[in-house]
């Protein structure tokens, strides 16, 4: 059996916080929250849910992200894990779904909005690295991994087809 080794590195470019694992990142934001953002943030997330999966495939490195609301309402806590690095990243959700992201951290106090080249500093400046992460597929991009599924059904289709 291969043993593994942690290789979680932080991250460098740019001078931006956040651990790295072979192919993918990790950032984790700890934001104050509005006067009533807590609610209008809860509601916003509710309403959106059902279009999570859609919205993402459009960003494509997204693996997993999480909205925590915290401290008696008064502070955001958003993390999640994203193939390669964090001004692209960044970038991504500033081209794909802006009208998205602004509607979720308008909630924040100041939030400029993703448009703003103040948007990267004020993410940085609530940005703080984790403690410990992990990740099971750290070569495998989102890409690899939804063709890693096409496969894997064409293989079981063919498999079917066979014992028919």
């Amino acid at each position: 059996m291969k043993e593994v080794q942690n290789q979680t590195n932080p991250i460098t470019s740019a001078g931006r916080a956040g651990l790295r694992e072979g192919e993918i990142s990790e950032l984790t934001i700890i934001a104050p929250l509005k006067e009533g953002g807590a609610d209008r943030l809860r509601e916003k997330l509710k309403k959106s849910a059902s279009r999570q999966a859609e919205t993402m495939a459009r960003i494509a490195t997204v693996h997993d992200m999480r909205f925590v609301i915290f401290d008696n309402d008064t502070r955001l806590l958003f993390a999640t894990a994203y193939d390669g690095d964090w001004d692209s990243y960044i970038d991504d959700f500033g081209t794909e779904i802006p009208d998205l992201l602004n509607n979720m951290f308008n909630e924040l106090v100041d939030f400029p909005g993703i448009e703003s080249a103040e948007a990267k500093d004020y993410i940085a400046k609530y940005q703080v690295t984790a403690s410990g992460w992990y990740s099971a597929y750290p070569d495998a991009t989102v890409r690899d991994i939804w063709r890693g599924q096409r496969i894997v059904k064409s293989w079981n289709d063919l498999l079917d087809a066979s014992q028919s």
